[in-house]
Formats: structure tokens, sequence, C-alpha cells
């Protein structure tokens, strides 16, 4: 499956990450550039850098356990926990209301993927091998990052 390059204004929507720790984080920084409002739901935060990110409010942090109603404001939905039944269940969930989602390192639970992209002001560039061959979307990114003025 290849997947469209769709690019699309994040500003101010709710994007809602569910799981607090590594993969949650390189999700937030990929994120925070376009400015949405990031709110993170996690029963427990695994890396410090996302406190840090909620007490200088570029984030919402709620530690509790993911209820159904977190769907509800959501633009966006990022599943960063290796919970495969709640990436299941989230992915149903979102699809019924008509919510893109990504399950991280679950394609099958995802209605969209993030691409290596460049960012420099206003021009931004996303590259993708749809998910095949990531190392390979990582060079491609150095050798145009390299190339820009």
């Amino acid at each position: 499956m290849a997947y469209f390059p769709l690019f699309v204004n994040l500003e101010v929507k709710t994007v809602l990450i569910l799981g607090a720790g590594k993969v949650a984080l390189r999700k937030i920084e990929k994120l925070l550039p376009f400015n949405p409002k990031i709110k993170v739901v996690a029963k427990k935060v695994k890396t410090p850098e996302i406190k840090s990110l909620a007490r200088e409010g570029k984030i919402t942090l709620e530690e509790r356990p993911f209820q159904w109603q977190d769907l509800e404001d959501a633009d966006l939905v990022i599943v960063a926990t290796d919970d495969i039944e709640l990436q299941k269940e989230v992915y149903n969930a979102c699809r019924d209301k008509n919510i893109p989602v990504n399950s991280v390192d679950s394609p099958d639970f995802c209605s969209f993927i993030f691409p290596a992209y460049i960012k420099k002001k206003d021009v931004v560039i996303g590259i993708t091998t749809s998910g095949k061959a990531p190392a390979l979307s990582g060079r491609l990114k150095q050798m145009i990052e390299d190339c820009l003025p």
C-alpha cells in the first residue's frame, strides 16, 4: 500500500496522544512546530521531558487511564503504547468517528503515517516509503536538508 501525501493545517487542532514514553515524546517533538493543541493521556509518564513540556504549557498532560470520552474533542489521535488491544479498539473507534489515527509501529491500526519531514520556515517537505524502509526515508531527508539553503 502506498500513502498519498496530504499536508494538513494542525494549528489549534487537538491532537490526542495516548502514552507518555520515548515514542510519544518523538511524536510530540515532530508535532510541536505545527502548533497543535496536544493532549497527552497516560497512566504513567515515562519520560521527564513530557512532564517538562507540560510544565512549560506546551502540552496538556493527564496522568490517568484512557477514557472513551477523550476522543470527543480529538481532531487527530496517536496511540503511542505497545498495548495492541488498545491500539485496535482506539483505531476502530476513530475510524467510526472519522478521526485520523496512528498506532505507532502497528500499520494495521493506522489511517495515516508520519513521514520523515524537513521544515524550514514555510517550506515543508515530507518523505515516506509507506513504512517499508524508514532508514531510507531518513537518509533521503538528510540528503535533501544538505541541499537546502
